[in-house]
C-alpha cells in the first residue's frame, strides 16, 4: 500500500479465553505468510474487542456469528441503516443493491420469497463485498457434574407438553442432583470479560446463557422441531393481526394478550404496560441492538387495551415480524423507569425499591441471588415461576375437616404441611376461609411439628366451600398451596321421632243399673325407641394437592360419614309404619 509492504492485525480473545478463535487467528496468520503477507496477532478482551469493532477501528479480527433459526442477522449485519451507533454493521458495508435486496427480504409476507432474497444477498456479498469470511460450524459439548441427575436434563419437564422433550431450554427447568429432591446454587461462570447482563444491549452468548435463565421470551420453540406449530406459549396467550384503517391510512395491528397472574422476581405483577414500555423504551427511544430494527421504523402507534392486552399498528411488517413480537422479552418497567440510567447493567445495581433484590428481575426459572461477580453470577430457583415444577412447593400431608356438622356447633380443623423437601413446615402461615350462607376467614395457628390448628364457631345450616391457603417463605421469596372441600352444616335435630306412642287412658268403669260394674284396662302403651346415631370425622392423607402452582388446584374427595341422617330418617318411617300396622 503507497509502496510499503502493509502488516495485518488480527485481533482475537486469547487462547485462554477461546481456543478455538486463537487457533483460527493463528491458521490464518500462518497461511497469509506462505504468500508473502506479513501478519501480527493481538489478544484483546472481550470488552477491547467490542469496543475496536463498534468504534470502527479494528483492521481484522476473529469472531464467531450464527443466522440461527432464521437469517434476519443477514439484514442487521449488513444493511446501511445499521451503520450507526449500537448498531450492527460494525464492517461498514453500504451498498445500494444490497440495502434493496435486503429490503425485500425482510418485508416479504411470504418466508419462502424471503429465502429467495436471502439466497441473492448472499451470493452478492460474497462475490463482491465479502465482509467476513466462513471458517467453521462448531459442535457444542456440555459437560455436567456426575453428582447432576441424568434424567433431570433429559426427561425434562415442559409445560403444557405432556410429555418429556429431550435436551433444550426447559431442562433449566428441572436439573437436580441425584441425591437431592431439588436444591443447589447456579454458579454460572464465564470466560470471557462480561460486558454486561442488559438484555437490550448484551453482545456475548455466553452472557445471553445467564440472562436467559432469568429472563424468557413470552413463547418457545418446541423443542423436537423448533420451526414446528404451535410453539410452546409461557406468557402469551392470544396473538392476531389484522388490517385495518388508523387515522385514516392503512395499518396493521398486531393484538396481543398476555396470561394473567404472572409475577417479577419482586412479587409486581407482569402486565402489557411492561410490553409496550419494553418496545418503545429499547426500541423506539433507545434503539438497542436488541430490540431495534426495521419494524421499529414501521411501528406508528402502541396503545394498552388493559391489564393483559395491547395493541400495535404498524405501516407495514416482515415475515419474521410475527415470530419475534410473539416471543418477545419482556423488561419489568417498575425496575428500569426508576434507574438513573436504564442502559446500566442491572445485574451490578441493587434493585430501585426492595433492599437486599438485585435489580435484575425477571420473570424465568431462575433468579440473581446477589449482585453479580466480576467473572460469574450465583443464581437460585424462582419460586415465582409461573411454570415451577408441581412439587416445589409447600404441601398437605394431611388435613382433618368433618364433612358434616350440627348447626351452631363449633368444630375443629387441623393441617399437616410440609416442604418441597419432605420436611415438616414449622414457618407457615395458614388461612381458612368457608363460604355458604355467612363467609368466614381464620388464621389457622401452628401448634407444634408441621401442624396447624383452628376452631370453626358454629355455622348456619347449608353447605359451605372450604379453602384452605398455606403460604411458606423461602430464600426472599415463597410458595403456596390451596386445599378445597366442602362442608355440610345440618339443621339440629330433636329428640324425636322415635315412632308412635299410644297413651293409655285411666282404667274405665263401666256401671250399668241391673249389672255389676265391669272395669276396663287398655292395652299396655306402644313406643319405640330410636337407634344411636354415631358420625365419624374423617381424616384425609394426600400426596399432592397442586399439578401447577397458579393454575391448577386439586380438590381433594372427603370420606363421607360411616351413616348419615338420611338414613336413620327412612328407617324410622319404616319401623313408624311396621308398628302402625301391627297396632291394627
Amino acid at each position: 500500500e503507497g509502496g510499503r509492504l502493509v502488516e495485518i492485525e488480527i485481533l482475537s480473545l486469547p487462547e485462554a479465553t477461546s481456543p478455538t478463535y486463537w487457533w483460527i487467528a493463528q491458521y490464518i496468520k500462518s497461511e497469509a505468510e506462505a504468500i508473502g503477507l506479513r501478519v501480527t496477532i493481538k489478544a484483546v478482551s472481550s470488552r477491547e474487542l467490542d469496543a475496536a469493532t463498534a468504534a470502527g477501528t479494528a483492521q481484522t479480527w476473529i469472531i464467531g456469528w450464527s443466522f440461527g433459526r432464521f437469517p434476519t442477522f443477514m439484514y442487521y449485519f449488513w444493511h446501511s441503516s445499521e451503520i450507526r451507533p449500537g448498531g450492527w454493521n460494525e464492517w461498514r458495508v453500504n451498498d445500494s443493491r444490497l440495502d434493496a435486496i435486503l429490503d425485500r427480504f425482510y418485508f416479504t409476507k411470504d418466508m419462502k420469497e424471503a429465502m429467495e432474497y436471502g439466497w441473492k444477498a448472499q451470493e452478492l456479498l460474497a462475490k463482491e463485498i465479502i465482509p467476513w469470511i466462513p471458517t467453521y460450524t462448531s459442535i457444542g459439548i456440555t459437560a455436567f457434574d456426575g453428582a447432576v441427575d441424568r434424567d433431570s436434563i433429559i426427561l425434562a419437564y415442559a409445560p403444557p407438553l405432556k410429555d418429556p422433550v429431550g435436551f433444550s431450554a426447559f431442562w433449566w427447568f428441572t436439573v437436580k442432583y441425584k441425591d437431592r429432591t431439588f436444591g443447589g446454587v447456579l454458579r454460572y461462570y464465564h470466560t470471557v470479560d462480561l460486558t454486561t447482563y442488559h438484555p437490550a444491549t448484551y453482545l456475548w452468548a455466553s452472557e445471553a446463557d445467564a440472562i436467559f435463565r432469568i429472563y424468557i421470551p413470552t413463547m418457545y420453540t418446541r423443542p423436537e422441531d423448533i420451526y414446528a406449530e404451535p410453539r410452546i406459549p409461557m406468557f402469551l396467550k392470544y396473538f392476531k393481526i389484522d388490517e385495518v384503517t388508523y387515522e385514516g391510512t392503512k395499518a396493521y395491528r398486531f393484538t396481543i394478550t398476555l396470561f394473567e397472574g404472572i409475577k417479577w422476581q419482586d412479587g409486581v405483577e407482569l402486565t402489557a404496560e411492561d410490553y409496550a414500555y419494553t418496545v418503545l423504551k429499547f426500541g423506539r427511544e433507545l434503539k438497542t441492538r436488541r430490540y431495534y430494527g426495521p419494524d421499529i421504523e414501521q411501528l406508528i402507534d402502541v396503545k394498552v387495551v388493559n391489564k393483559t392486552t395491547l395493541e400495535l399498528y404498524f405501516k407495514d411488517y416482515g415475515w419474521v415480524d410475527p415470530f419475534a413480537y410473539t416471543e418477545r422479552v419482556i423488561l419489568p418497567k417498575h425496575v428500569f423507569e426508576r434507574l438513573p440510567n436504564p442502559l446500566e447493567d442491572p445485574s451490578t445495581l441493587p434493585h430501585p425499591t426492595i433492599p437486599g433484590l438485585p435489580a435484575m428481575i425477571g420473570n424465568g426459572p431462575y433468579a440473581l441471588a446477589k449482585i453479580r461477580e466480576i467473572a460469574y453470577a450465583e443464581l437460585v430457583w424462582n419460586p415465582w415461576f409461573y411454570y415451577r415444577h408441581p412439587d416445589r412447593t409447600v404441601k398437605f400431608a394431611t388435613v382433618t375437616i368433618p364433612s358434616t356438622v350440627d348447626e351452631g356447633k363449633s368444630f375443629k380443623v387441623s393441617v399437616t404441611l410440609v416442604d418441597y423437601l419432605g420436611a415438616r413446615a414449622t414457618n407457615a402461615s395458614v388461612t381458612l376461609k368457608l363460604t355458604g350462607p355467612i363467609t368466614l376467614t381464620l388464621t389457622v395457628s401452628h401448634v407444634g411439628g408441621g401442624v396447624y390448628e383452628a376452631t370453626v364457631p358454629g355455622l348456619r345450616a347449608g353447605t359451605y366451600s372450604v379453602e384452605i391457603y398455606a403460604e411458606q417463605p423461602i430464600m426472599k421469596w415463597s410458595v403456596d398451596n390451596k386445599y378445597s372441600t366442602k362442608v355440610t352444616v345440618g339443621a339440629v335435630v330433636g329428640p324425636g321421632p322415635v315412632g308412635p306412642t299410644i297413651e293409655r287412658p285411666p282404667a274405665v268403669v263401666i256401671e250399668i243399673p241391673g249389672i255389676p260394674p265391669v272395669q276396663i284396662t287398655p292395652p299396655p302403651m306402644i313406643s319405640f325407641a330410636a337407634p344411636e346415631v354415631k358420625v365419624t370425622t374423617p381424616v384425609v392423607t394426600l400426596s399432592s394437592t397442586e399439578a401447577v402452582p397458579k393454575t391448577t388446584e386439586t380438590v381433594a374427595a372427603v370420606a363421607p360419614a360411616t351413616l348419615s341422617y338420611g338414613a336413620v330418617a327412612l328407617s324410622i318411617v319404616a319401623l313408624g309404619i311396621a308398628v302402625a300396622v301391627r297396632r291394627k
